[in-house]
């Protein structure tokens, strides 16, 4: 993932340089509305498809009911009836498939600003570690990072020379460190840490007020006799929001703001595809 994380880190320093001027949130937001505007054609032909499927959801009840009794033959039909209307019954997974990856990357971009957003070299990182702590075995940036930051008297001339025109980056938003796990309230038994918990509740929230609101079948019956793919994908969407609460809660909490910003940007997102797409090609049919 470094690969793809390399022009994504130079977007974000960018950003941080020009845009939000230094503030982590704000670079944070800029970054997140950047992605979304590139996802955007790939998020309206996954929702248009999901409309598509709950359109032959009559054709489907039909085949549950002649062949509730035969499985094969009920996924068989099932197959030929979204070939002949073009529709990909996974369809509504594609964007939450998608997003891991991003997410990742943005995991690995947060985990280290001293690389990505400060623009130091390697060399230059792995000898802060080690004026940090000579007996540390591995760098870890987020840490490096806030012990200079946290440190002034630690920035020495040599470390001036080290990072050069560079700094070091403050990743603070709102009172909140970004670069700390929210469950480090727990492990380091420290209270102080414990507002960190308001960003994977908040993407917890967020995520199921996505999937309720982009639900085609929000304010509509169930059906029980659902075929077993939307079952299944049903399922997985409903799992969904607790591995990204487990996920958020676990890293560092910019990565869970990263989350409930995307989580708000799609649902503005979504407002506006059903608003000025999906209504209006209802209207012309």
């Amino acid at each position: 993932m470094d690969f793809f994380a390399q022009p994504f880190g130079i977007l974000l320093k960018y950003i941080s340089d020009f845009l939000a001027f230094g503030n982590y949130g704000l670079t944070i937001i800029f970054f997140t509305i950047f992605v979304k505007i590139l996802l955007f054609p790939l998020t309206l032909k996954q929702q248009l498809s999901t409309i598509r499927t709950q359109s032959i959801q009559p054709e489907l009840d039909a085949l549950n009911q002649a062949y509730a009794n035969d499985r094969q033959t009920l996924m068989q039909e099932q197959q030929k009836l979204y070939q002949k209307y073009n529709v990909n019954p996974m369809a509504g997974c594609l964007p939450t498939l998608i997003m891991f990856p991003v997410i990742i990357i943005v995991y690995n971009i947060i985990r280290s600003p001293l690389t990505y957003i400060a623009g130091l070299s390697s060399e230059v990182v792995t000898r802060l570690s080690e004026i940090m702590d000579s007996t540390a075995k591995t760098v870890d940036q987020l840490k490096v990072n806030s012990y200079f930051l946290n440190n002034p008297e630690a920035i020495t001339e040599e470390v001036k020379t080290l990072i050069g025109d560079h700094s070091f980056v403050n990743m603070k938003f709102l009172g909140l460190d970004l670069g700390t796990a929210p469950f480090s309230c727990f492990t380091e038994k420290s209270w102080a840490l414990a507002p960190l918990l308001i960003i994977p509740l908040l993407v917890l929230a967020t995520q199921y007020i996505v999937q309720w609101y982009s639900s085609p079948t929000r304010g509509k019956k169930k059906n029980k006799n659902s075929d077993p793919t939307s079952r299944t994908m049903n399922l997985m969407l409903k799992l969904m929001p607790l591995l990204t609460f487990g996920i958020a809660i676990s890293t560092p909490a910019g990565l869970g703001f990263y989350w409930t910003v995307s989580n708000l940007l799609t649902l503005l997102q979504t407002f506006l595809i059903n608003t000025f797409f999906i209504k209006r090609n209802e209207k012309e049919v």
